[in-house]
């Protein structure tokens, strides 16, 4: 048998290698070494079995003992002298057999730091707990999400399996900051065409969705202390990439024309950059007006501001004629002043994430150093099929039939609730995009309404929890629902669900 500690002669009972484990033999030998070593089984200088004689008894072969050996040899574990047994290391060893390593206080352990501890407290536990758990994501009325049944799957694979075919050195090597050309140049088209900008193909960037760009946004114009204007009830994720780089988020009020530039300008005078969605402001979709528009573009020129418009569903535009992106205007130094972002991720599939940013000329060099220098463009290969997709008119096809099923989802939505929700709730219709919401009253806890929904498997988000900043405090109790994701028959069954939460959670609150 292998011999006990400080013994030559006694055998290492602690040894237990099982064959057909997932662990290979000399992975296990060297696991259980150490953690004899960590926990003072094996004491420093006691001598171990050669190669040879620990392999005879524990049958196995001498390369895998002498494999396991050099491993712990090149951690410092063991010492292994030229024709002599191996000796243990002096490892560090607490009374009672617990190394120090293991034995830290709870003072000692490591700590976040400020900024990882305020980004924590942008998402909720409960949503994490879901992205950790791997809970699926996609049920009635979640937010954010495309109807994967409405995509054209094979048509994607083909496009991806004739690059991964036709894949050259050029491909393999990218390695421009700005992304694929080619995908560049289609996504220039598609915006050209569908959102009226006006750009030229060396301004657009590539980027992991349109959490890429605004991370990227912000780490080249912004600096710890800075303030940046985003719409209050706007995404969390944006308010947590302004945080990620020491900057304040200042929340500014959206009303029916969009956001209160006024109000903006009021508060935060010289802020740095402006985040607005002026196709569809979350949650409401209101759209920011042309005087607006006109308004806020003055304000960035006199403040020496960048406007940082993100498109996240502007081709979902079902009444009025949409109005063309901030770069589509044609007013005096709108290109100078204006960062265009835009995501596949809602038209297409979260899991694609892809994105692109159209920024100002005299940026672009400023920006591709920034890139280059912290991150890199997503996968080629991707960027290469979704170019081919694009160019051969399967997105604009795509597109139109994604457009006609949210409008008509939206339209059932509005009628299903219309007649079975209470008549205290008021349902707010949006002119475009993929969510609504209803304005619950006063008094009424929608962050309860939200986790009972959620255990009868309908997902809505609180328009309590979305709101920042002074909006927090003065915001009424709602629900924000997405619609976009599933067919009439289970947007039925959920509207039913949601009526029944909804009067349940009113009733009790009436009663009390």
């Amino acid at each position: 048998m292998v011999p006990a500690p400080h013994s030559s002669h006694a055998p290492h009972a602690f040894l237990r290698l099982e064959r057909g484990a997932p662990a290979t033999l000399a992975a296990q030998l060297v696991e259980q070494l150490r953690r004899a070593v960590l926990e003072g089984v094996l004491q420093p200088d006691h001598l171990l079995p050669s190669s040879r004689e620990l392999a005879r008894e524990l049958g196995v072969s001498r390369n895998t003992v002498a494999a396991a050996y050099e491993a712990l040899a090149a951690d410092g574990t063991v010492l292994v002298r030229a024709r002599r047994a191996p000796v243990v290391a002096h490892v560090p060893v607490r009374a009672g057999g617990q190394s120090a390593a293991r034995a830290q206080p709870a003072a000692a352990l490591p700590r976040l730091s400020r900024s990882a501890r305020r980004l924590a407290a942008v998402v909720p536990p409960d949503r994490l707990d879901a992205l950790l758990g791997g809970r699926p994501r996609s049920r009635p009325f979640g937010v954010g999400l495309p109807d994967l049944d409405l995509l054209p799957w094979r048509i994607f694979e083909r496009c991806l399996a004739r690059r991964l075919r036709a894949m050259s050195a050029e491909g393999a090597l990218h390695h421009d900051p700005r992304g694929a050309l080619l995908l560049r140049r289609a996504v220039l088209h598609h915006v050209a065409v569908a959102r009226g900008v006006r750009a030229t193909v060396d301004q657009v960037f590539i980027t992991e969705g349109s959490q890429g760009a605004l991370d990227l946004c912000c780490r080249a114009l912004l600096d710890p202390g800075d303030a940046a204007w985003v719409e209050a009830s706007g995404p969390l994720a944006l308010r947590a990439a302004v945080r990620m780089a020491g900057a304040r988020p200042i929340a500014i009020p959206v009303d029916d024309e969009g956001l209160r530039v006024h109000v903006g300008a009021r508060r935060a005078p010289r802020a740095r950059v402006a985040f607005v969605s002026p196709a569809s402001a979350f949650p409401s979709g209101a759209r920011l007006t042309l005087p607006r528009r006109i308004e806020l573009l003055s304000w960035a020129g006199g403040a020496g501001a960048v406007v940082v418009e993100i498109d996240y569903e502007g081709e979902l535009r079902f009444d009025g004629s949409p109005l063309p992106s901030l770069l589509g205007l044609d007013v005096e130094g709108v290109n100078d002043r204006v960062i265009h972002v835009g995501s596949f991720s809602r038209s297409l599939f979260p899991g694609l994430r892809l994105g692109f940013m159209i920024v100002p000329p005299a940026l672009v060099r400023a920006v591709a150093q920034v890139r280059a220098a912290s991150t890199r463009s997503p996968p080629y290969l991707l960027q290469a099929a979704l170019a081919d997709f694009i160019d051969e008119g399967h997105f604009a096809r795509h597109l139109r039939k994604l457009k006609q099923a949210t409008r008509r989802r939206r339209d059932f939505l509005l009628a299903e609730l219309g007649r079975a929700l209470p008549a205290a709730v008021r349902v707010r219709a949006p002119a475009g995009g993929s969510v609504l919401t209803l304005d619950l009253p006063e008094g009424s806890d929608d962050v309860a309404i939200v986790k009972a929904l959620a255990a009868r498997g309908v997902d809505a988000m609180p328009l309590s929890r979305g709101a920042a900043g002074r909006a927090r405090a003065s915001r009424a109790p709602g629900l924000i629902l997405g619609f976009g994701a599933h067919a009439e028959p289970a947007l039925a069954e959920a509207a039913r669900t949601l009526a029944a939460v909804v009067g349940e959670a009113i009733g009790a609150g009436g009663r009390r």
